[in-house]
Order: C-alpha cells, then structure tokens, then sequence
C-alpha cells in the first residue's frame, strides 16, 4: 500500500537530480586568508554566445562567498585557468577602485578595514573584443575583518 506514494517520490528525485544535473558549472574562484578559504562559482557568467548587453548570461545571485580575515593580513585570490588565459580584474566597488588587469592564476590582495568591519569584493572574467576588455563574469565576495 505504501509502494506507490514511495515510488512516486523517488521517480520525482530522480527527475530532479537529472534536471539539476544538466547545469555546466561556471568557472571558480577562490579565496584565503590565514587558515580559511571559501570557492564560489559565479554570480553572473556569460557562456560563449551570451552577452550581458543581451541579459542572457548564467545569473545567481545569491551567491557571495564570505570569509573571514584578520586585519593586515593579506588575501589571496585564486581563480580557474580559463579565467586567467582571457584576463580578469579586482574591484572594490564602495572604493570605485579596480587592479591592473591579471593574466596569472593568483593575486594577493591586503584589505583596508578602516573604515568598515567588512570590505566587498568582486573577481571579474574578462574578454577582450577589439580593444575593450567586455566582464564576462562576476565572482563576488564579503572579506569580514575578524
């Protein structure tokens, strides 16, 4: 009597794990400072063929990797190897300041917490088309000073 309902429920976890399972992830980036580290994929990523002009580039933005670290002490900021073969830049936005653009794996980075308990913090993907460098990607990211 209890088979159906049962059955039931596993065919509809099977259905949804092979929806959610067709999503390509998009590249990652990782933080760390000290002992602590935190990776996230995208918040924003434009696949081959999207455009953020065109609003149809992989978007979820709930994600935002937090980590906490301890003032003066500098962070590192990993990202994946097809992020660094096209160029990616730092930004602060509260700040309006962005770094050169990157073409390595790693940059370390010391955050200023004088005026805040936290600092945000973006990794953007770039492509580079005729002569403008296009954010492909956003990876954003909330350094808390502990």
């Amino acid at each position: 009597m209890h088979a159906r309902p049962l059955a039931s429920v596993a065919v509809g976890a099977l259905l949804l794990v092979g929806l959610t399972g067709c999503e390509k992830p998009t590249p990652g980036v990782t933080l760390s400072s000290g002992t602590r580290s935190v990776h996230i994929e995208s918040t924003t990523y434009c696949r081959e063929g999207q455009s953020a002009a065109a609003q149809n580039c992989v978007e979820h933005l709930s994600r935002v990797g937090q980590i906490r670290v301890k003032a003066g002490n500098p962070v590192s900021v990993d990202v994946d190897k097809s992020l660094a073969e096209n160029g990616w830049i730092l930004v602060l936005p509260a700040a309006n300041q962005r770094s050169e653009v990157q073409d390595q794996h790693h940059f370390s980075y010391t955050p200023d917490f004088s005026g805040s308990p936290f600092v945000d913090l973006e990794v953007r993907s770039l492509d580079h088309v005729s002569d403008k460098a296009l954010t492909t990607g956003i990876w954003k990211f909330r350094l808390v000073q502990e």
